[in-house]
């Protein structure tokens, strides 16, 4: 009876990862990864500057954050079937209106609506979903969605290239509106139900200070600083890479092999931390994971060009791993009481330096390239050093880092 007791869990598992996994691709493909194909054709299309097409896609950034904490309560509270085909229904009303779009105004709206449903129906409401079910025992599908993810921009970018090449940009932008309306929604329709909860709710640092004392807060806001420390380094570098790599010294052809290196070394990594299973623990993978952006920078520092493959590897395994412990690591301390609001307070300052980030690495690039990869090897860095300290109480309470 055990034994299928494990299979049956093991089964609906599989089911959730399968379902969960789907759809992100879909929602990161029309979301965070379009604007790299489609930037230049929208921009000229409705008569507006690159630049102010990006500043529209960081309002859409900077929206996901703001409300990822009343999205998350949500999930706590009525599950993921009855809030995630919501963000699908924004995600396809921000896309149309996109795709609608003729001038300035219509696309900052656009991309404000993508956000919602970004924050909606991506990672952190994919992974709320997720503890829903499983409660502690969720690491294994939060890896297995972070799999599924890692193949977003492989099969959007050159679907999306393609149907911009052959029909425009309207048309890319409208197909993606429809795998929302088609394919995610019923995906995430089909979600088992699970019982409406009462949540407490969380009011912030200052009265949570007041209710439960400031140990609590004092790790709420460590984790805060070390995501958005690693939020700035994944989405800034991310987002720039052979404009970055370039200005470092190395050649077109070079910079266009490190870039497509970045996707795979991203699968790898997380690949592996699926096969590990039990073997390894949050705490053990976020050291990996943040460890590998400042040591793929010192190849940077020792070798000069020669150490770019090298850099991109080492930048691709850290952020493989970085959506895995910013799932895992609040569920091992806070457990999955309150986890869906709570980690939207947590990833709040993260997405919010994540979307200003690449127009900083940029000017940083600009003014000088080596202190800005400097720069993120000192931000790596301090992550590290939050790390130790999270580590350290770990120890403290018993809690293994395996």
């Amino acid at each position: 009876m055990q034994l299928l007791k494990g299979r049956g869990k093991l089964q609906a598992s599989s089911r959730l990862t399968l379902r969960l996994g789907i759809t992100q691709i879909i929602g990161w493909g029309s979301g965070f990864y379009l604007p790299a194909i489609l930037a230049v054709p929208i921009s000229k299309s409705i008569g507006v500057s690159t630049e102010t097409f990006f500043w529209a896609f960081t309002v859409s950034l900077l929206v996901s954050g703001l409300v990822g904490p009343r999205i998350g309560r949500l999930i706590d509270m009525y599950g993921g079937r009855k809030v995630l085909p919501w963000g699908n229904l924004a995600f396809f009303l921000g896309l149309v209106l996109l795709a609608l779009s003729t001038n300035e105004l219509m696309l900052f709206i656009a991309w404000a609506v993508i956000g919602v449903g970004g924050s909606m129906s991506n990672y952190d409401s994919a992974f709320a979903t997720a503890v829903a079910f499983f409660k502690e025992n969720s690491n294994r599908v939060i890896a297995g969605i972070t799999v599924f993810a890692g193949f977003s921009s492989t099969i959007s970018w050159p679907l999306t290239s393609f149907i911009n090449s052959e029909f425009g940009w309207q048309t890319a932008v409208l197909f993606w509106a429809a795998m929302h309306l088609f394919i995610s929604l019923p995906l995430h329709a089909t979600i088992p139900r699970s019982e409406q909860r009462e949540i407490d709710t969380m009011t912030g640092p200052v009265q949570k200070i007041i209710k439960r004392g400031l140990k609590f807060d004092k790790l709420l806001i460590v984790f805060a600083l070390m995501f958005a420390l690693e939020g700035f380094i994944v989405s800034s570098v991310n987002t720039t890479l052979p404009f970055l790599l370039t200005e470092l010294g190395a050649s077109e052809q070079l910079a266009l092999l490190a870039a497509v290196i970045l996707g795979p070394s991203q699968v790898f990594a997380r690949i592996l931390l699926v096969a590990l299973g039990k073997k390894t623990g949050p705490i053990t993978v976020a050291a990996i994971s943040i460890a590998a952006h400042p040591l793929g920078v010192i190849l940077i520092l020792l070798f000069g060009v020669n150490g770019l493959l090298g850099f991109v590897i080492l930048h691709g395994i850290g952020v493989g791993l970085n959506p895995f412990i910013r799932g895992s690591l609040p569920l091992l301390f806070f457990g999955a009481q309150s986890y869906g609001q709570r980690q939207g307070y947590v990833m709040m300052l993260s997405k919010i330096i994540g979307a200003l980030s690449p127009t900083l690495l940029t000017l940083m690039v600009l003014a000088d390239p080596k202190a800005a990869i400097i720069t993120t090897l000192t931000m790596g860095l301090g992550a590290g050093v939050l790390l130790i300290w999270v580590a350290a109480l770990a120890k403290a309470k018993g809690i293994s880092a395996n």
